[in-house]
């Protein structure tokens, strides 16, 4: 399943340059044979070349001058329209790809080929629609095709058909003979959400169910089963699933622990909150915000230095944080111990726009405010972490 993980493009380089590396072989072996090293095909090979040795330039004009020669080399043409379409030249890549399916005589092989790269060019000029389209024919014409049921799947979440996308999956794991429970259960668990946020709180608790009966440990299930039981008032078995997710990862641990401090401060219940906050730190012992969580719960309580110490040691761990600094210079101007200058300070930071510290994502570096299940840049799933020092 490792490999499924790979970005769409990635993909379907990998997979033509299988394509591409076999014909090469092929053909130079016919070439050798007859005593030439290019043949009848100097341009197609060279562009071939270029394409292993990762120098796309070279290959997108040798592989030009391939089809300009009228060259009966399908992968050609396959391959150039990739190359289009990397380039951000996407309306090119299209026009070569349509042109392979009026070919007279073209393969199945070579037309499923052709609208599969077809649907990654809709895909990438956002026309998302007539990519669902493409990819259903071209796993129709080839029920084994993982990477356009793969595809297909990816095209669903953007879509965010989750019913669909969990589906397509299930069917990718009997063909591979192996079940990715993990990602089963973060398909279900977005179908949850989806359900929450339309209202329709049995049909959400379903699907949280159903993801945890999956993996168990999922914390993205247990927030949002845990935030389902919330809002239909049962706050025992709702921080029952919120201290589940304290075990998981640590951006997800966070989330659970602010939810247990939300709900117990309101109730003062002291210990649970400190209680949690013991449980990620003997897990994660350099958590800056859980240091954060601690000085937020000692300022509720009126205890101005237990805060300051809390938010001292997270400024240690994580010194380039604005968000502990803002925290800290309110708490040393409530205690007046720098005048007027730590106010004026503070009331200059809480203006920037940049106050949050980010989550970033393992795969591609992307960062954003809160944690995400899945990449909204790389589009994979559960690969969130928070960012280090």
């Amino acid at each position: 399943m490792q490999a499924w993980s790979l970005p769409l493009g990635a993909a379907a380089a990998l997979v033509m340059l299988g394509i591409l590396l076999g014909r090469a072989w092929a053909l130079l072996r016919v070439r050798r044979a007859e005593g030439s090293q290019y043949g009848d095909h100097p341009h197609y090979l060279l562009g071939l070349n270029y394409l292993i040795s990762n120098q796309p330039e070279l290959a997108l004009v040798e592989l030009s001058k391939a089809v300009r020669g009228e060259t009966d080399a399908v992968e050609a043409y396959l391959a150039l329209g990739n190359l289009f379409r990397e380039k951000g030249q996407v309306e090119r890549a299209i026009d070569i790809h349509k042109s392979l399916l009026h070919r007279p005589g073209l393969s199945d092989l070579g037309r499923t080929q052709a609208l599969f790269s077809l649907a990654l060019d809709f895909k990438s000029a956002g026309l998302i629609d007539r990519s669902e389209r493409t990819l259903q024919d071209v796993v129709a014409r080839d029920p084994d095709n993982l990477s356009g049921w793969l595809c297909l799947r990816r095209v669903y979440e953007e879509m965010g058909r989750w019913e669909e996308a969990g589906e397509t999956q299930a069917r990718i794991d009997k063909l591979a003979g192996s079940t990715d429970d993990r990602l089963l259960a973060s398909l279900w668990t977005e179908r949850g959400n989806a359900a929450q946020k339309d209202g329709d709180a049995e049909a959400a608790a379903r699907c949280y169910e159903t993801a945890l009966g999956l993996d168990p440990a999922y914390a993205p299930a247990h927030l949002g089963a845990g935030d389902n039981l919330a809002d239909r008032g049962d706050l025992p078995l709702a921080l029952q699933h919120w201290e589940i997710a304290l075990g998981d990862g640590a951006a997800w641990a966070m989330q659970a622990l602010e939810r247990i401090s939300r709900v117990s401060i309101e109730s003062s219940d002291w210990e649970r909150v400190e209680g949690a906050c013991a449980k990620v730190l003997d897990r994660q012992p350099h958590s800056w915000r859980v240091q954060l969580v601690l000085a937020r719960l000692h300022q509720k309580r009126g205890d101005l230095d237990a805060a300051r110490e809390a938010l001292t040691r997270a400024l240690t761990e994580k010194p380039g944080s604005i968000t502990v600094q803002r925290e800290l210079w309110q708490v040393l101007d409530a205690q007046g111990a720098a005048g007027s200058a730590v106010g004026d300070l503070f009331a200059g930071v809480i203006d920037e726009a940049r106050l949050v510290d980010p989550y970033v994502c393992l795969k591609c570096g992307f960062k954003e405010s809160q944690p995400f299940a899945r990449c909204p840049h790389c589009h994979d799933w559960n690969t969130v972490a928070d960012e280090q020092s």
